[in-house]
Order: C-alpha cells, then structure tokens, then sequence
C-alpha cells in the first residue's frame, strides 16, 4: 500500500489555490468589468454550457482539487485531473486551428501541474518520475501551439460547398446589416456564406440554420426560420455531446478568429478574395466590370455592426 495514500498533498493543494484564485478572479472579471484578455480570448468569451461559463466549471474543479487534498485522495484527484486534462487537450486541438487565447493557455497550465503534481506524490516509492502517455500528448500540442504561427490568409469553412465564389461573406445571425446582405442575396450562387458568432444565441440558431440549408433552404429562408424560434432557446446540453454540435463549434470559432484577425465588424466581405475595403484599389489596377452583387454590397458598406463575442456585449437584434 502506498503511504502517500491519504496524507496531506501539499503540492497538489498549492496549485488548486493558484488555478481557484484564477478562475475565480476571471468570473469576477466578467460580471463586473466585461473584459477579455486578448481578441483570441474574446473567440471563446460566449461559449457556455447550459448558460454556464467554463470559467465557473474551473473554480468548482479546483475547489474539489483542493478539499481532496487536504485529506489525502489522491486517487479521486487523479481521475478528476485525467479528465480536465483531457478536455484541455481537444480545446488545444481547437487553438491550434483557430486562434490563441491566453486565459485558457494559463488555466490549461495549472490543469496540467495538477495532474502531474498528484502522480508524483502519489508515485510509487521506486519511481523516479511518473510517466504518462496524455501529459505527453497535452505537452507536444502546447509546444505546437505556442511554435506555430496563425496563416494571415486562412480559410473559412463556409455554410454550402461553393465552386470558385465571387464573393466570400462572414455574417452573424445577430447582424441587422447582414440580413440586408442575406436578402438581397438570397438566390446568389456565386457567394459563400461563413458563420459567425456574436452571442450564445448565435450557436444554435447557426445549427438550426445548416439544418435548414441541408434541407433545401437558402441561407436566407434559414435565417428567417432559425428567427421564428424563441430568443431564450438554447441548445441542450444532450445536444452539445453530439458530433454535429463540436463540429459546428468548430467551424464557427475558426470563421470568428479569421474575422478578428482582419477587421472588427460583420459582414466581412471579401470581393474576389480580396477585402471589401482593399477592392478600389484593385478595380483600378485591373478593371472588373462591376456584376449586381457588388453593386448591392457596396450600398451596404458603413452598416456593419461590431464584432462582439461575448454576451456582456451584445448586438442589436
């Protein structure tokens, strides 16, 4: 029997002081001051579950970390540790392709010396070290992370597949001036459509929408379907455990990192692959005849509406 098995941990109780000291100070960061640390953090700012930001999630599990260290189950804390790394490694899945946010790195951190600190006083008494094949695996994608650099001209992953668009469009279902764009567009074959996300209720208004368009809607008869639903619905948290929702979220999170990177307003609209605001220049390089598209585009240019991303700050519905 081990005899570490239910003595004090001290190393595992100072890192779950550290990491609830940080999860608390960043829930109190956002009822009181609405503030993100970078744009990359703003990305991930609104996503919830069941209305309940992550960051509270972390509080309680490093608050349970905590308790179960004072009296020394170390066992209990290495199930716990093994499963909050684990869904640390599929969220730096998700940085990797779309973009950094420093808050998650940091906590990310700590759920990573937790796990590791209870293994190493909890080693058995021949071990030098403990060795794990899932700490390896969080380290190799975190170096890859911090090594890799963002590609300036990344690519969205758009509503429909659409062969050689015209036109490439990032709209928010939350967007007054996209719906303008979404109507007067809604029989254009030649533009992608890529989601965005405003709100929390962007999410399952989106998923309601790709539904729709896979049924035979345009973006637009979507849009004004996923309208008729009521504002408050939300998607269940049955719902989130499936493939199609975390494939969704996906697509949405690396379509908002791509905006922020590039500008702070939706639409974002990129006429021939080149930004709505760089055309001029580029029509009086190479003149293009200018179709009906453009025409309505540029009528719309001035109405956008800021990007926000996160609930503390919503757009104007």
């Amino acid at each position: 029997m081990n005899p570490l098995r239910h003595k004090f941990l001290p190393f595992s109780f100072a890192i779950s002081v550290i990491g609830l000291c940080f999860s608390v100070y960043q829930i109190l960061s956002m009822l009181f001051f609405e503030q993100t640390c970078t744009d990359g953090c703003s990305i991930f700012a609104s996503f919830t579950i069941m209305g309940v930001s992550l960051w509270w999630f972390s509080a309680f599990f490093f608050m349970l970390v905590l308790i179960l260290s004072l009296f020394g189950f170390a066992y209990i804390i290495r199930i716990l540790t093994a499963i909050a790394l684990t869904v640390d490694v599929f969220l730096l899945f998700v940085m990797l392709n779309t973009s950094l946010c420093l808050l998650c790195i940091c906590a990310g951190i700590l759920v990573a010396c937790s796990y590791y600190a209870v293994r190493y006083e909890n080693r058995r008494p021949l071990e030098p070290y403990p060795k794990t094949f899932l700490l390896s695996l969080w380290c190799f994608l975190f170096v890859l992370l911090l090594g890799s650099s963002i590609n300036a001209n990344q690519q969205g992953i758009s509503f429909a597949k659409v062969e050689n668009p015209t036109t490439n469009i990032f709209f928010s279902p939350s967007c007054p001036a996209c719906k303008k764009i979404l109507m007067a567009e809604a029989n254009n074959k030649n533009i992608a459509w890529f989601p965005v996300e405003e709100n929390e209720n962007d999410i399952w208004r989106i998923l309601f929408m790709q539904e729709r368009i896979n049924a035979g809607d345009t973006v637009y008869q979507a849009l004004l379907k996923a309208e008729e639903k009521k504002p408050e619905e939300r998607v269940e948290f049955a719902d989130m455990l499936s493939l199609k929702y975390f494939a969704m979220q996906y697509k949405v999170w690396k379509n908002t990192a791509i905006v922020k990177r590039r500008t702070s307003v939706v639409p974002y609209i990129e006429v021939f692959g080149v930004p709505k605001e760089y055309t001029k220049t580029v029509y009086e390089e190479q003149p293009v005849k200018l179709s009906n598209d453009t025409q309505i585009i540029n009528s719309l240019i001035g109405q956008e509406n800021e990007l926000c991303g996160d609930a503390g700050k919503p757009c104007d519905e």
